[in-house]
């Protein structure tokens, strides 16, 4: 899960997608960079990318090289490799002219390696990221000459005839034009955005999330749609053509988790899901004669369904875990080290407001269950009477083959477990889970990823099974780890 953002027809293009990049940063906190291409310097493209946080990638300095009317951002959210540099995008390509940023995991991505490395009608190819290798594919498909919408559509239907997984790419030609376009399963998002200059000219822009672009005072967002190519010259012209469409599947966990509240994902809003979820659960509650003295979110991301919670249920809502703001977050986080310690800094609780209390505590979610367990121990060291652990998303019980870091089944706190056990491990009197239906409600769609929630994918995995066996193989052999993003 990364973030992207593009942007054509300003000089100010590079402060833009910057802006744009602190506002998708909660999309990936690995690293970040920027590419821009500055056509009346004879097509020099600039580029500067690093670990971190955005805000710490940058400085003023850095805007004096990246000078260009269109510019391309990412920020980088890592399943594995995480702390090499060169796994950092934009990735660009000289020789033809091409830069790239990609959101999203290549499934089959050690056999589209392996077909490359071993052709004997080209050299070797050996790259370490799937996104490195959709650019050299890119490229390959390309015709020979300008880049143009006719090219790019060709290329574009090509690439995805042999692609298997999730992807939002957005690319940044020589000519200062960009296009994006998203995988035919519609899992990870996409936006374009208009924007009228007070030259009355029109800039335009492609991100992961409709937050980035009203930022920057984008007042006309609408998605990309599932499968569809985008093509924005840099004279403002737009072109669009849905390439491939195989199903209408966008992943649930957008909603849930990972986007900006703000945010409005396939024309629905992720506020309005995350409250809704939190009524769904809270009817579920009164079904069960459940009850309690107090609703407790844990920051942030369920704070929306909390508050739906306890207005439908009747119970005095109160934030009673206090998040350190200087902590990012957790769940993103490379190792089960890091996450406990990030956790313990993290939050903490107004302990004599849990004394001898019946408590509500709401999460968006339960993966591997480290924030659960932590919360818990510090709700009961403040003199709780009962704590009751609510999940606005549905038991987690398989892996996430399209780029979220749960790549196992074995690290999920649900996976094989009941909601008896769950509770036990957890420490907590009893744990709620939101039911499918009632997440298919709460975002009013019944095409969503449900991989991870049924073990049933919109695309072919048979290749993602194998993917612990391949790095483990590229381990021993020497070689660094597949990164995807």
């Amino acid at each position: 899960m990364c973030g992207l953002i593009a942007i054509t027809g300003t000089p100010g293009s590079a402060y833009d997608v910057f802006f744009g990049l602190m506002n998708l940063q909660h999309r990936g906190q690995d690293g970040a960079g920027i590419l821009t291409i500055d056509t009346k310097k004879k097509g020099n493209f600039h580029l500067t990318k690093g670990s971190g946080l955005v805000e710490n990638v940058f400085s003023e300095r850095s805007f004096k090289t990246l000078t260009g009317h269109a510019a391309l951002g990412h920020s980088r959210y890592a399943t594995v490799g995480r702390n090499d540099p060169n796994m950092l995008q934009p990735f660009l390509d000289y020789d033809r002219g091409l830069g790239l940023g990609h959101n999203g995991n290549i499934v089959n991505f050690y056999k589209l390696r392996e077909e490359l490395y071993h052709s004997k009608t080209r050299k070797p190819l050996w790259v370490e990221s799937d996104s490195e290798l959709m650019l050299k594919l890119l490229c390959d498909e390309l015709e020979p000459g300008p880049i143009d919408f006719q090219n790019a559509q060709g290329a574009v239907k090509r690439l995805m005839s042999k692609l298997v997984g999730s992807y939002s790419v957005i690319c940044l030609t020589g000519e200062g034009d960009i296009f994006g376009f998203r995988d035919p399963d519609g899992i990870r998002p996409l936006c374009l955005g208009r924007r009228m200059q007070e030259d009355g000219s029109t800039v335009y822009a492609l991100a992961s999330e409709s937050i980035a672009l009203n930022f920057l005072g984008f007042t006309d967002v609408e998605d990309v749609q599932t499968g569809e190519l985008v093509y924005i010259s840099k004279g403002g012209v737009i072109e669009r053509k849905v390439i491939r469409q195989d199903s209408i599947s966008p992943c649930m966990f957008e909603w849930v988790y990972f986007a900006r509240v703000e945010s409005e994902i396939d024309e629905t809003s992720v506020y309005n899901a995350r409250f809704k979820l939190g009524q769904v659960l809270a009817r579920q509650l009164q079904k069960e004669n459940i009850s309690a003295d107090v609703v407790v979110p844990v920051p942030e991301t369920s704070r929306v369904s909390a508050i739906a919670v306890a207005e439908t249920l009747g119970i005095p809502f109160r934030e009673l875990l206090i998040k350190n703001r200087y902590v990012n977050r957790t769940f993103i986080l490379d190792d089960q080290e890091s996450r406990q310690e990030a956790i313990r800094r993290k939050l903490f609780p107004i302990g004599h407001e849990f004394e001898g209390k019946s408590c509500l505590i709401v999460d968006d979610s339960i993966v591997r269950g480290n924030t659960s367990m932590q919360i818990v121990k510090l709700i009961r060291l403040a003199g709780a009477k009962e704590v009751i652990l609510l999940s606005t998303c549905p038991p987690l019980v398989s892996p996430c083959y399209y780029g979220i870091d749960f790549p196992s089944a074995k690290e999920l706190v649900a996976h094989d477990r009941t909601n008896d056990e769950i509770a036990e491990i957890l420490g907590v009197d009893r744990v709620i889970f939101q039911t499918i239906s009632g997440l298919k409600e709460a975002l009013e769609s019944e095409t969503l990823c449900l991989g991870c929630l049924t073990g049933e994918y919109p695309t072919d995995i048979s290749s993602g099974r194998d993917f612990e066996a391949m790095r483990t193989r590229d381990r021993e052999s020497g070689v660094k780890k597949h990164s995807s993003c």
